[in-house]
């Protein structure tokens, strides 16, 4: 068997994780193979969610699942030019609305979400999303085509051997990738021009165009000037395969690190993000050039329900609705799905960095509004 390395409390994963991971890690084509904080048991697929690992010759194509390409992108404002706190009550609806009309095909639904969120000296709109359609659709491409190997090779096999990969899915695979990527830079983007027409942004508003939320923003650079506002922009991805010389990386929920990149580790809805690069070059590599994609889960989504139900107390729970009111519903109560986002449910932050050592910290945002696609 391989050997597992563990960044993250080997004893605290879920023992159905535990065996998916062991049985990976006995595969004989497994080079390297890495576990973070947030590793969880992943019921539709044979590998949990939160691990990277490298192979020589053959590739896993279906281990992503169907959201291939999910990643979280920020934009960066200086606080220089944040003109006054957002306001939820005359502006969520109106936010909330604009997400809506940002992408074709929205968000997505379970932990996805569109934030604005801030730390001393910076504004950041941050944006976890995916592929969409398009996923799902190179999903069933990777479907048959393995299905078409394990007809060659007279057995069936959940791998392909690279030498069976033509140019042209190769191609395909990093058009669906770059997919994500512009979808996420269209809701960064836009959610940007969005502050600025609501004056919460210094700005030249002359030059505003009223149709932003129509426009496409998919070749805007990652640093610029618009409308008088200087941002810059950060990509990462998490659920994607890299056909490298000599090696494949797979990361099925783990982050992609890049030299002298910062990435985005969501914590939780009410708690903000962990904004990270690589400290330590040595042990980065042997990390697979990967971390955690999230804090990881303490809780369930039905434990947390539970939690919130039966553990917190009522005044722990009013204090929720009034950090969080414009998210209510008309009864006055949180969708499960926003409920099962808060920090109870997930990991300390301090652990990342702990059970991750080589990572160096940038910032911790604080949010100052969410928004989620899921029952909304």
């Amino acid at each position: 068997m391989r050997t597992i390395a563990f960044y993250c409390d080997a004893h605290s994963v879920e023992q159905n994780a535990m065996e998916q991971l062991q049985q990976y890690a006995q595969r004989p084509d497994i080079k390297a193979i890495c576990a973070f904080t947030d590793i969880h048991y992943c019921a539709e697929k044979a590998l949990p969610v939160g691990v990277a690992f490298e192979t020589t010759d053959h590739c896993y194509p279906l281990i992503t699942g169907k959201d291939i390409g999910c990643g979280v992108m920020y934009l960066k404002i200086e606080k220089a030019y944040w003109q006054k706190p957002f306001d939820k009550v005359e502006h969520y609806r109106a936010f909330h609305w604009a997400h809506a009309q940002m992408t074709d095909d929205g968000l997505g639904g379970g932990n996805h979400f569109l934030s604005i969120e801030e730390d001393d000296e910076a504004i950041y709109i941050i944006c976890h999303t995916g592929t969409r359609d398009r996923g799902i659709a190179l999903y069933q491409h990777c479907l048959q085509l393995t299905r078409d190997y394990s007809k060659e090779l007279g057995q069936d096999v959940d791998y392909i051997h690279r030498d069976f990969l033509e140019e042209a899915f190769i191609r395909y695979y990093g058009s669906t990738l770059e997919y994500g990527y512009q979808r996420r830079k269209n809701f960064c983007i836009k959610t940007m021009l969005f502050l600025q027409n609501a004056n919460y942004l210094r700005c030249n508003k002359s030059s505003l165009n009223k149709e932003f939320l129509r426009s496409n923003f998919k070749d805007a650079p990652h640093q610029d000037t618009l409308n008088g506002t200087p941002y810059t922009l950060e990509d990462s991805i998490h659920n994607h395969i890299r056909w490298n010389k000599g090696s494949i990386i797979h990361r099925k929920g783990s982050t992609e690190l890049e030299p002298g990149k910062t990435v985005v580790i969501p914590l939780s809805m009410s708690r903000g993000s962990l904004l990270v690069k690589a400290g330590n070059q040595t042990g980065t590599a042997a990390a697979i050039n990967s971390c955690a994609h999230g804090a990881g889960r303490k809780l369930s989504r039905f434990d947390a329900m539970k939690h919130w139900k039966t553990v917190l107390k009522e005044k722990q729970r009013k204090a929720y609705k009034v950090q969080f009111r414009e998210l209510l519903d008309r009864s006055g109560n949180f969708p499960s799905g926003y409920i099962q986002e808060f920090d109870f449910a997930y990991k300390e932050a301090g652990d990342l960095l702990v059970q991750m050592p080589y990572l160096q910290m940038v910032t911790q945002t604080t949010p100052i509004v969410t928004v989620k696609y899921s029952e909304i």
